[in-house]
């Protein structure tokens, strides 16, 4: 059986290497996800994985992460807004509705 993979690009939170100081502009601030945005990730994740269990293997990125920098190329992702990578193709940028992201998945899965 395939197995599908699901990349979803999206900041984990406050960037902070250790030896840097946490003090972060405003343009940095206003990039990070809100909490509403994070709880609707949370359940759009579960619901993929209700919906297509072992089907689709899933993993998350934190795009400002050196790891990621051929995917942000690649795909031009913002650091400012989750995408949304299944098979190598971009599916949404920012958070879908269910449905929306639901149909797009079943595109690629055909």
């Amino acid at each position: 059986m395939h197995k599908h993979e699901l990349s979803l690009y999206a900041e984990t939170g406050p960037f902070n290497l250790g030896f840097v100081g946490g003090e972060y502009h405003l343009e940095e601030l206003r990039s990070s996800l809100s909490g509403e945005a994070r709880e609707k990730i949370k359940e759009l994740l579960k619901k993929i994985k209700d919906e297509y269990g072992n089907k689709i293997k899933m993993s998350t990125h934190d795009p400002r992460n050196l790891t990621s920098i051929p995917a942000d190329i690649k795909h031009h992702i913002k650091s400012s807004q989750p995408t949304w990578i299944l098979d190598g193709k971009k599916l949404f940028e920012g958070v879908p509705e269910w449905e929306e992201l639901k149909t797009e998945i079943e595109k690629v899965l055909q």
